[in-house]
């Protein structure tokens, strides 16, 4: 069936205008590399002016990285060897940015079936690129996590379960400990792991053993945001002076409380976190005759996690624990 010269004029319009108007770049490319042809999309994407790209070649903008791959697939293309190529590449915008393409080369061949020139089709994938670069990050940092959260627990199993501590006492330790180490991580997971706020952390660590409505516990604090790591130590530290409160100190009682006070307090012209726990109406505290977990926790981690220095006093009144940390090491305020 013959078109009429009417019907013909039609069609190559309706051709211009999809290459003009199409969603992704689209450009007739000659086999030096040279731009012939390109649509407005693609200038779009590169930055360029018509009359610019046209005098450059697409090595002249191809990341260096990603240059050789891109001409040899293109000389097997020319040679006949393969029908088409697919690659992503980096392409150099006019204003230095780097972007992201999704870049598919095919071959139109002469009415005698020699080599013309490349239509190539370059979609901006730069977005999906970033998002998959995230995505690397999210899952190396949750490695990292899990890693570190696996340690935390195989420590304190081996400080809890000890061979002259009776299971059924270290049973119970140990489930207060991972309680402790779940709410702070509630807390950063709502975060996204940016960190915590001090009181929060606090708060969620003392929940489980329903206090503050008893009134036997008090807190007053400065607002003060801790880094992640802080934030997990914090928890389990305050989980480890409750339960000692609780079985041998000062809410051993009906009449004991305790205090939980911090601050920010200047010293030598730096801001430091100044955070005590002190104990009142309970027995004379007396100072343990072996280091246990909860020594080492608040004597040695805690410490080492804020850069600052603890102290325990064993008073006639009850249990005091102070932490002096610089509010760098402590996390941002």
């Amino acid at each position: 069936m013959y078109h009429s010269s009417e019907d013909m004029l039609t069609n190559l319009q309706l051709v211009d205008a999809t290459f003009e108007n199409a969603a992704i770049g689209i450009a007739h490319v000659g086999l030096d590399g040279s731009w012939l042809r390109v649509n407005k999309r693609l200038l779009e994407t590169l930055g360029y002016e018509h009359d610019e790209l046209l005098g450059l070649t697409f090595q002249d903008i191809t990341h260096p990285d990603d240059l050789k791959s891109d001409l040899d697939q293109l000389k097997a293309l020319i040679a006949g060897k393969i029908l088409y190529y697919q690659m992503e590449k980096r392409y150099i915008r006019k204003d230095g940015e780097l972007i992201w393409g999704n870049l598919t080369v095919g071959l139109q061949r002469d009415i005698n079936g020699e080599p013309d020139f490349c239509i190539s089709l370059v979609e901006d994938i730069s977005k999906r690129k970033a998002d998959e670069e995230h995505l690397k990050t999210l899952i190396n940092e949750l490695n990292h996590r899990v890693k570190n959260t696996l340690a935390t627990v195989q420590a304190v199993a081996h400080m809890s379960f000890r061979k002259d501590e009776p299971i059924a006492d270290a049973r119970g330790d140990f489930t207060g400990r991972l309680q402790a180490l779940s709410s702070a991580h509630d807390i950063l997971t709502d975060e996204k792991w940016t960190g915590a706020n001090f009181r929060e952390v606090v708060q969620r660590a003392l929940r489980p053993f329903d206090l503050e409505r008893a009134r036997r516990v008090t807190l007053k604090g400065d607002r003060v945001r801790l880094g992640a790591r802080q934030a997990l130590t914090l928890a389990m530290a305050i989980n480890e002076l409750t339960t000692n409160a609780i079985k041998y100190g000062a809410l051993s009682n009906d009449a004991g409380t305790v205090s939980l006070h911090w601050t920010k307090v200047r010293r030598d012209g730096d801001t430091f976190l100044q955070f005590e726990w002190a104990e009142q109406g309970g027995p004379a505290c007396i100072a343990p005759e072996r280091s246990g977990f909860g020594s080492t926790l608040l004597t040695r981690i805690l410490p080492g996690d804020f850069q600052g220095e603890t102290k325990l006093d064993y008073r006639e009144t009850g249990l005091n624990y102070t932490l002096l940390a610089p509010l760098e090491g402590a996390g941002d305020q």
